[in-house]
């Protein structure tokens, strides 16, 4: 929280001076006059505030009106005033990320690099249309439009394909220019010199002896805010509100296992509990999505316990549940030492950073079979000043029946697919602030992850990895900007 402002100085003395005007007994008497009025004022508020708490307590259908009432009101007016983050509608930049790798051995050591090929992100993950109306799709939304990927060493001078998909094998690698490493883009393979699950580039080579190999990564963006939500808490309306969801359209539990998609994914990711085994082959499992663990299942019993009977079978309603309390409960502290904990670890030692907390809100979520799964990029603030390597979630939910039936949508169409970052309170939010690069697709067991997390491989003793973000070309804000509260009511 900023400081408050405090005085620039003390002021200066004035000089006498002759006064017109009003004698001094008739300034006080004026001055009487207006303290009694303003009085008088006062005390005929207090008097409205009593007469309306008493209606409140003893009419009881009035009492619901006005708490209602004076929800909307203390909700506007914290919505003014209160901290909150701010947001661009619209965002076009130049994104330059750096990675040095540096080799203190005293002879030439090898080293592979993974680097994902940022995604063409929309509101329907990576598809590029959402509703089905008797077989007419309806357009997904941009979300992030990568224009282009360039890199290099000291420079970014090679063309990397993100619009299209093409793939360059390492028989046809791209020399760098520093001398001794390079650069191609494979197919997709289960080989540990290529990804298995999403297209990435591969930097590879032999660092001479106490030297630094160097990649120069730049991005051209045109990022746009979005919300799968009713947006109760956004100042601004944006896309997607209008048709946002709320308890009111969700779906159930039982809605999970309709057919289509929601169906399908239901069965491979949701009713999958544990999820991306940190150890995988080893003797003992280290799942960082958790769902069967005691102190899970406990969370999920009493979030669903403390919503109203009317609503603990929503889906929505649980999953919305599930954020606030996680949001209110985990302290944002610095993440643990790789593996970051899991979602049981976060839950009961109250603290972790931004995948440490999605772990443990997705963990609460798996209980109920809700599907969800990871997004990983990186974020910044409103000036584009600073940048940091950021995790977050996306979540599955059915749309009800019969708001699919009311608006002419295929049952198997009709649903969302969302992201939601717990530590820094945006529910069902996507922001021209977050660089989305790496979204989790479907794997056995979760083992996807493995190629955002596990990035490097290098033969040296000794050795140093450092990364740099930096907006080098804008950020130009289109559109406004918009505001969502750092903690919103229930």
């Amino acid at each position: 929280m900023g400081g408050r402002v405090t005085p620039s100085g003390v002021p200066q003395q004035k000089g006498s001076r002759v006064q017109y005007g009003m004698s001094p007994k008739g300034r006080a008497q004026q001055a009487r006059l207006k303290r009694k009025k303003k009085k008088t004022g006062k005390q005929f508020k207090n008097l409205v505030l009593v007469i309306i708490i008493a209606f409140v307590f003893l009419f009881t259908p009035a009492q619901e009106h006005v708490n209602k009432q004076l929800s909307v009101w203390l909700g506007d007016f914290w919505k003014s005033i209160g901290p909150a983050h701010e947001y661009p509608v619209n965002t076009e930049y130049t994104l330059q990320r750096t990675v040095e790798i540096e080799n203190f051995d005293s002879g030439e050591r090898q080293f592979l690099y993974r680097l994902p090929i940022p995604i063409q992100r929309t509101n329907r993950g990576i598809e590029d249309t959402t509703f089905s109306h008797n077989g007419n799709l309806d357009m997904a939304a941009n979300l992030q439009l990568v224009k282009s990927m360039k890199v290099g060493s000291s420079f970014s001078h090679i063309d990397v394909p993100v619009v299209t998909v093409e793939f360059l094998e390492e028989s046809s690698a791209i020399a760098l220019g520093d001398g001794f490493s390079s650069v191609h883009w494979p197919t997709l393979g289960p080989n540990g010199d290529r990804c298995k699950y999403t297209r990435c580039l591969i930097w590879k080579g032999d660092i001479p002896a106490t030297s630094i190999a160097i990649l120069t990564i730049t991005y051209e963006i045109e990022s746009f805010s979005y919300a799968w939500n009713s947006g109760d808490t956004i100042s601004n309306p944006i896309t997607g509100t209008s048709q946002g969801m709320d308890v009111s359209n969700s779906g159930t539990f039982s809605d999970l296992t309709r057919s289509g998609w929601v169906g399908a994914t239901t069965s491979l990711i949701g009713e999958e509990h544990q999820w991306y085994d940190r150890n995988v082959g080893g003797s003992i499992e280290n799942w960082a999505i958790d769902g069967d663990h005691h102190l899970v299942r406990a969370a999920a019993d009493n979030i669903q316990a403390s919503l109203p009977v009317n609503q603990q079978y929503n889906t929505y309603a649980f999953a919305h549940a599930a954020f606030i309390y996680v949001r209110d409960n985990v302290v944002y502290g610095p993440g643990s030492p790789y593996p970051p904990r899991s979602g049981p670890t976060c839950l009961a030692q109250e603290i972790g950073d931004c995948d440490e907390q999605a772990n443990a809100w997705m963990s609460i979520l798996r209980v109920k079979n809700i599907p969800t799964w990871y997004e990983f990029g990186a974020l910044t603030s409103l000036n584009h000043e600073i940048w940091e390597a950021h995790a977050w979630s996306v979540v599955l939910i059915p749309y009800s029946s019969e708001w699919c039936d009311e608006n002419g949508i295929d049952l198997d169409s009709c649903y969302l697919e969302g992201s939601v970052d717990v530590v820094n309170n945006k529910w069902l939010l996507h922001t021209p602030t977050a660089f989305s690069e790496f979204l989790e697709p479907y794997s056995p067991e979760g083992t996807a992850p493995d190629e955002f997390y596990k990035v490097m491989s290098i033969n040296a003793y000794q050795y140093d990895w450092v990364e740099n973000w930096d907006t080098i070309i804008g950020p130009n804000h289109l559109g406004g900007t918009f505001k969502v509260p750092y903690v919103t009511g229930e």
